[in-house]
């Protein structure tokens, strides 16, 4: 066998796995998104993961197993909010229910 063939048969496999867990990551930190709106009784409207540059009320987080959002929903009175939500623990990430929640001013 060649090295291109062999380098081939090893990068192939790892980037579909390496793309196949990125893709798995993001539904699991929608589902976390989704169940706590749930749970808090919100409808999620719109939400979004900020930019590196972005700054929210969250300091860079110490545990890449917490995820922050910018979300914006509606509660059960009809009312909008829109705010940042931190997800997860720094040791368990998302197999906790831990949520932090900062709302944005009214305007």
């Amino acid at each position: 066998m060649s090295e291109s063939s062999i380098a081939f048969a090893i990068f192939v496999p790892a980037a579909l796995l390496a793309m196949t867990h990125y893709c798995l990551d993001r539904v699991r930190r929608r589902e976390a998104l989704y169940r706590w709106a749930n749970a808090n009784g919100y409808r999620l409207l719109r939400f979004r993961q900020p930019v590196l540059t972005e700054a929210s009320p969250f300091p860079l987080a110490l545990s890449k197993a917490q995820h922050v959002f910018h979300i914006e929903v509606e509660g059960r009175r009809c009312q909008r909010q829109s705010g940042w939500i931190r997800l997860g623990a720094a040791w368990r990430g998302l197999a906790s229910n831990k949520a932090e929640v900062r709302w944005d001013k009214e305007r």
